[in-house]
Formats: C-alpha cells, structure tokens, sequence
C-alpha cells in the first residue's frame, strides 16, 4: 500500500499506537502448524508487531523473516530487532521472494507464510499463488487483521468513531478502495485456492459480539483484540490511518487537525470523558489458516 511506504510516514507513531495481537491467538497458530520449523516469512510486516511476536510466541521456528515494501518500516523494524540472530527484514514487496535466494526462492522451502493486517492492499489470486510457489507442501498460510474500532463500554460514540472514519467530509475520501471495504467486510468474499490450499480455519469477531451477554463465547476465540487507551491515544492512533496520511497532506495546517477534533467531539458528546479519559477499545477481527496442498 503506496501510502505506507511513503518516507514522511510516521512509522513510530504507527508502531506505538497501533494493537499487538494476543499470546492465545499464537498459541492456536501454533497448535494448526504442522511438521518443521525452519523458516516463517511474514509478508507485510510494517514495523515488526507480529514478526517480533511470532519470534517469540511460535515454538522453535530457526528464522523469523520480516517483509514489507516500505523502507521507511523496514528501517523502524530493524532498529528495534535487538540481538535475536533469527529475526531479520527485508524492503519486498508481497508477491517477491527474492530475498531467500536463488536456491530457495520459489522452491517450496518455506514452513509458514503469514500477511497480517496488509493483505486487502494484494491481489489475492497472485498472492496465492506467489505463496504457494514458495511454501512446502503441509506448510502453513496465514492472514489475520482488523478493522474498525469502538469503545467498548460507549456504544453511544460508535456514530461519532464511524463518521471520522468515513464520513464524506472527514476521512471517508481518502482511503484506497477497494481494499479498505475489503478489510471492513473481514474478507469475507475472499476463499483460498484449492489448487494450493486445504484445511482451512478461520473465525472473526466483531464488538458487538464482545458487548452481547448471550454471546459469552465470543470471548473464548483465540483474536479477541482488545486496548486500554486514554481518548488522546484513540486520536493519535487515528493519524496511524493512510487515510489520515492523504488527508493531512492535502489540508497541512489549513484547517484544524482532524484528529483533535475528534477528541473535542468525544468529549463533547460524552461529557464525563477527558482527552485524559481511559477507555477500552476493541476491534473487529479475522483469521484465515490454511495448509499447502
């Protein structure tokens, strides 16, 4: 996604603001992998968030690999790798494999394969068969992301989240579709190959799952995404958007951030909140396993 790799974005903003995903969603990626463990490959990295958790959180696997086309994230991942020899980054871009080297790239060498939270930018049946070009046979595929988040105890702001979000006159034009109705959607249009792929796994939750009592086990699946920000974090997590990104380069400081406006809005609608505010945020997530054929 071109916006992301442009060099003024803020990669540590997007770094510090942006969720980790939960110890039990690696576990139960963990548990669906089979056989070795040589090398996981995790394309469109972005700064490293689930690289470095995977490195961490996935039993003996001899190399974690990190790509994204964005020297920009490349760089902020690679300056936060500490001395861990197995993890390494790559600048690629999703469908190049280069990187592995004439002897493994597009040999079926690789054990595991994920794109987190980047693949509705892809053309997914080139993705495919890009992955499957290079995963080995029993070897692992997998996507996970989210979209669209709420405080969770204040329903009553949904509108107000949404509308910064999408609303004609706010961020709405400037996101790259169709790969944001993409992600909205949890891909749920998009089934993998069955020329390459088989015993697929998947699950999604959305907030309202997670505010419903009658729908305890939401609560059970492995991606329950959640965060306790202050309504100040909410808004810089905000100008982690792309949209933002294209909006703040057309209006500069033409006008009022958009951003801080949503903080005088929230606070404005509910007035018991501060920018200071601790709320809970969640997010509506997926995930799609699937084995190489």
């Amino acid at each position: 996604m071109s916006t992301f790799s442009e060099s003024d974005f803020d990669a540590e903003r997007y770094d510090r603001s942006r969720p980790s995903y939960p110890d039990r969603f690696y576990a139960a990626l963990d548990k669906y992998h089979q056989g070795p463990r040589r090398c996981v490959v995790d394309v469109g990295c972005g700064p490293g968030t689930a690289t470095f958790q995977m490195a961490a959180l996935l039993s003996g696997f001899e190399q974690v690999v990190g790509t994204d086309i964005s020297p920009t994230m490349i760089e902020k991942a690679r300056s936060a790798s500490g001395s861990d020899e197995r993890v390494s980054f790559e600048v690629s871009s999703g469908n190049e494999f280069s990187f592995l080297g004439a002897a493994k790239a597009n040999r079926q060498t690789l054990d595991m394969v994920t794109a987190v939270e980047c693949v509705h930018w892809f053309d997914f049946a080139s993705f495919q068969s890009s992955v499957a070009a290079n995963l080995r046979r029993g070897g692992t595929f997998a996507i996970w992301g989210y979209a669209d988040a709420a405080f969770i105890d204040y329903p009553e702001l949904d509108a107000v989240l949404n509308d910064v979000s999408y609303g004609r006159d706010q961020l709405g034009p400037f996101w790259q579709q169709p790969g944001r109705n993409v992600l909205r959607g949890m891909l749920e249009n998009w089934v993998f190959d069955s020329r390459y792929f088989a015993d697929e796994q998947s699950a999604e939750v959305r907030v309202a799952d997670l505010r419903a009592p009658q729908h305890l086990h939401a609560q059970q699946r492995p991606l329950i995404l959640s965060k306790e920000m202050t309504v100040s974090d909410y808004a810089n997590y905000v100008r982690t958007f792309s949209a933002y990104h294209t909006w703040k380069t057309k209006h500069g400081d033409s006008e009022e951030d958009i951003a801080e406006r949503l903080v005088e809005t929230i606070c404005t609608v509910q007035p018991e909140l501060t920018p200071d505010s601790k709320v809970q945020v969640a997010w509506n997530t997926f995930y799609k396993f699937a084995r190489r054929v």
